[in-house]
């Protein structure tokens, strides 16, 4: 399959078949991604430029932009003629990834499944669709019905359209940073202590008095980058004992690391299933809350 030009360039869109059911279209427009990413999935923006061809418009662009939303565009000729598509949002992921069915109204066009991924470098953004077709029948009918040509002609409306559009400064890319450090409130630093490091396992980094009657209590849980410190009366820290919620410790077996805990005199709740991540709750002697919490793979986080 031949491509428009040369592909990565502006102004050119380059088109290939990565296999026997599947049409790749790449191309790349002078815009960043955030934007490029919303005028393609709002409907202020929509019908300023994906007009089809020549003497049609879109009167009807409505959009329901979550996983399970549905979308539907009709396009409508000088002379009354109107062509449908529908869809439903599998993906929703701003400003990276769409993925969508999409389907025509009337004649016998097959549904497709559609993934759109925006890449971004240097102020200009990579729009990367593939389309997966049922069947080779199918893709090889769309290829011959003029699709490349219509794209182009889409393409070059995107890009005039952007044209118009104030485009502000990209933000810098933000500074890598790392949790070190979440303040416990607590009443007495001595009990606290004694529940953290004899009951908990906690590890105690240091333990010091920097003077005007302040003290720094620092404990780090087993097998964590992040740790905790135990405090009373610290300035610039106004929390009042016991408020502290929901803090998470994530452990690899919820249901052994409970026994053990149980086992050195911590009161452990029981283990919920939420959605497939499992929870056990505690508390200090002081009333502030913490869960233990095992995420199964595949259930929430990458492994």
């Amino acid at each position: 399959m031949t491509t428009t030009g040369e592909p990565g360039r502006l102004g050119v869109t380059d088109f290939d078949l990565p296999s026997a059911l599947e049409v790749r279209i790449v191309r790349t427009v002078a815009a960043p991604r955030a934007l490029v990413f919303d005028v393609h999935t709002r409907p202020e923006h929509l019908p300023k430029w994906m007009v089809g061809p020549p003497g049609w418009t879109m009167p009807v662009c409505e959009i329901d932009l979550r996983p399970g939303g549905t979308f539907r565009y009709v396009w409508r000729s000088e002379s009354g003629e109107e062509l449908t598509i529908t869809g439903t949002f599998q993906e929703v992921l701003r400003p990276d990834r769409l993925v969508s069915t999409e389907g025509w109204s009337g004649g016998d066009w097959p549904e497709t499944h559609n993934t759109v991924t925006f890449t971004e470098r240097a102020g200009r953004t990579t729009i990367t669709t593939m389309i997966r077709y049922p069947s080779q029948q199918a893709r090889d009918a769309a290829l011959g019905s003029g699709m490349q040509q219509g794209l182009d002609a889409g393409y070059a409306g995107l890009d005039a359209y952007l044209a118009t559009l104030e485009i502000e400064p990209a933000l810098p890319a933000a500074p890598s940073m790392r949790l070190e450090l979440v303040p416990v409130p607590v009443a007495d630093v001595d009990v606290a202590l004694a529940f953290y490091r004899d009951k908990l396992g906690f590890v105690l980094d240091h333990d010091v008095q920097p003077g005007n009657g302040s003290r720094v209590t620092q404990l780090t849980p087993p097998g964590s980058a992040c740790s905790i410190v135990l405090y009373k009366d610290l300035p610039g820290l106004d929390l009042a004992p016991g408020t502290l919620r929901g803090l998470h410790v994530v452990v690899d077996d919820i249901h052994k690391a409970r026994e053990v805990l149980l086992a050195r005199g911590v009161d452990v709740g029981g283990v919920d299933d939420l959605g497939g991540i499992l929870y056990a709750p505690f508390s200090d002697p002081d009333g502030n809350t913490w869960l233990l919490q095992e995420i199964p793979a595949g259930a929430g986080r990458p492994d």
